[in-house]
């Protein structure tokens, strides 16, 4: 059975700051023999069919959540026990009742096991919080938002690109092959970097740190429009531009508190950052979201996560 997503009332109107999120649940079996429901989301842009389960072939020498691969549409895609992965036993039940969530990732299809699908919910990021640092450690730092819900439960939304960053060799490591890392030629100008995803900003920090430009980083929209702030007040008076400061502007698109579209629309409709050059660097692909990047006003988007690309771009400016 194929659930569409697609529904013209699901559709947002871009910059007004909020997501939308199909909620998922993962059974946790406790010590105690009782079973705990774990709630969490998956921004529903990445999300492109949810399935009933289906036939799994198995493939050796792969990570241990990894149940195999499975043919759909004509493609072949690795299909993710989210429950192994992040560390949860199963309470023992038959899972041919389970979902499978078919979600794109940097233009990479996987589908996540989960045990049940609820609803879409629309919640505006301001409502949702970065995690406490206690979470992050107990979910080894799977999680990059909560938000409460009905009955006092707390929905978690997953860090799903570090599953993507498991699975396929780390292009940020294949520097030598990046001739704007040879020629080092950020001449340390300084990119303010905007992302939720700890593996997100580990890569990008590091070919960027390759290059030899400045990396300011920063988890969230908000973050980046409070330090925009306070680098324009502590440079007030000075000669030349605030491009001087910071050369540009490079940030995800979901994130805690303050989305990449809204950073960007607040960017470009203020005079004092308006010519800042910003770099929509997001795990969404296809032309919907590109569109959604150009309505703000952003200068380029970019699908993560390729280095050689992302340097071509920067270069531009």
């Amino acid at each position: 059975m194929r659930t569409s997503l697609c529904n013209d009332e699901l559709v947002l109107k871009v910059g007004t700051n909020k997501i939308e999120l199909l909620e998922f649940h993962v059974d946790k079996e406790n010590d105690d023999g009782t079973v705990t429901q774990g709630v969490y989301g998956i921004n529903i842009s990445k999300v492109t069919e949810v399935i009933r389960m289906a036939e799994i072939t198995e493939v050796p020498h792969m990570p241990p959540f990894i149940m195999g691969i499975m043919h759909l549409r004509g493609k072949t895609i690795p299909v993710v026990n989210l429950a192994k992965w992040l560390g949860i036993r199963e309470p023992k039940k038959d899972m041919q009742n389970n979902k499978i969530i078919v979600a794109e990732f940097n233009n990479t299809p996987l589908g996540f096991v989960v045990h049940q699908t609820t609803k879409i919910r629309r919640i505006e990021w301001e409502k949702i919080s970065i995690p406490p640092e206690v979470m992050n450690e107990k979910y080894g730092g799977n999680i990059t938002g909560t938000t409460m819900i009905e009955d006092k439960q707390i929905l978690l939304i997953l860090d799903l690109e570090k599953v993507l960053a498991e699975l396929v060799p780390d292009k940020a490591t294949a520097l030598e092959n990046i001739e704007a890392v040879k020629m080092q030629n950020g001449n340390k100008r300084k990119i303010l970097v905007a992302d939720d995803s700890l593996v997100a900003r580990k890569q990008v920090a590091h070919v960027l740190k390759k290059a030899n430009y400045e990396v300011d980083l920063v988890v969230d929209g908000k973050q980046a429009w409070e330090r925009l702030n306070e680098l324009y007040e502590a440079n007030r008076g000075k000669s030349g531009s605030f491009r001087d400061e910071v050369y540009l502007v490079l940030s995800d698109v979901e994130m805690p508190e303050m989305d990449g579209y809204t950073l960007t629309k607040k960017i470009k409709n203020d005079a004092r950052f308006n010519e800042l050059p910003v770099i929509l660097h997001s795990s969404l692909s296809g032309e919907a979201n590109t569109e959604k990047g150009k309505q703000v006003g952003c200068d380029h988007y970019v699908v993560k996560f390729d280095p050689e690309l992302l340097f071509k771009v920067i270069s531009q400016f």
